[in-house]
């Protein structure tokens, strides 16, 4: 934040789920619950921390997720906090809601960042790969409407029904295109998320999660852009989630969240980036 290493606070809030909930390789609404969690929210107000990241199963600007009564008794705390820094999610549909918070916590001097799932720049991939439920140009309108704020775009590595490299390709393509509207792009490579199609696909041997070289790979392919490159992979070295063989998995994961803040070239070598080249190279 601001060129420095904070301290950041992650929390997830129990809502009713996202509104679209449609996208082939998420199933986070599965686990969704309302639930009054005002409480432990204050309680955790106590720690130390500069950031807060507040997470939930959808959008946080979605009213029909999370009602603006208890969205605003969630930044009055936050507010009373003095933090210097608001990360929310939001799909596009609903990013100009982004200006009401932006005002209400300007007096405060607390910096809005708001993220959005973009996963790829293509629209046939977003169509038809992922089923997203909006384009790119979309998206183009909602960095338009959050001028003036701080802008995260998630990018997916290797969404179903795309090849090793194909995968790889997509996801440099679309933080090239993005480079210009962002401050932050973070990559997230797919993991399997039960009840979903890509389980589906998993399971029937029709598709498996991206190779941490590829990751590596695509890291590496867009350090130079201009916004901070970051990348925080779940079910690492797990059956669900990325990996590589059992020698370079740990050593790569570490060098993995150390590029997230310093955006320094992973570089490593182990026997079986030759298998992940011969995948990567099949047509």
């Amino acid at each position: 934040m601001d060129d420095q290493v904070v301290t950041a606070l992650n929390v997830v809030i129990p809502t009713k789920g996202c509104s679209w909930n449609k996208c082939h390789m998420c199933s986070y609404a599965l686990d969704s619950e309302t639930a009054d969690f005002l409480p432990e929210f204050i309680a955790l107000m106590d720690q130390d921390f500069q950031k807060i990241k507040i997470f939930t199963s959808g959008s946080f600007l979605d009213s029909e997720e999370l009602p603006s009564p208890i969205r605003n008794k969630i930044l009055d705390i936050i507010k009373k906090k003095k933090v210097k820094e608001l990360s929310i999610e939001t799909r596009p549909e609903f990013a100009e809601e982004a200006c009401l918070v932006r005002d209400y916590l300007k007096e405060d001097n607390i910096t809005l960042e708001v993220a959005m799932g973009l996963e790829s720049s293509n629209d046939r991939i977003l169509q038809y790969y992922i089923n997203k439920g909006f384009t790119f140009k979309d998206f183009v309108r909602a960095a338009t409407a959050l001028e003036g704020m701080k802008k995260k775009a998630y990018l997916l590595v290797k969404p179903p029904f795309l090849t090793e490299y194909e995968a790889i390709e997509d996801a440099v393509r679309s933080a090239e295109d993005v480079a210009e509207m962002v401050d932050v792009i973070s990559f997230n490579p797919v993991a399997i998320h039960r009840k979903t199609l890509v389980e589906y696909l998993w399971r029937t041997g029709n598709y498996k999660p991206p190779w941490m070289w590829s990751v590596v790979e695509v890291l590496n392919r867009t350090r130079h852009l201009s916004p901070q490159i970051v990348c925080h992979p779940v079910a690492v070295g797990k059956r669900r989630g990325i990996r590589n063989c059992r020698k370079c998995t740990g050593t790569l994961a570490r060098k993995v969240q150390d590029y997230s803040l310093d955006n320094e070239e992973i570089t490593h070598e182990c026997s079986c980036k030759d298998e992940w080249l011969r995948e990567v190279q099949t047509v």
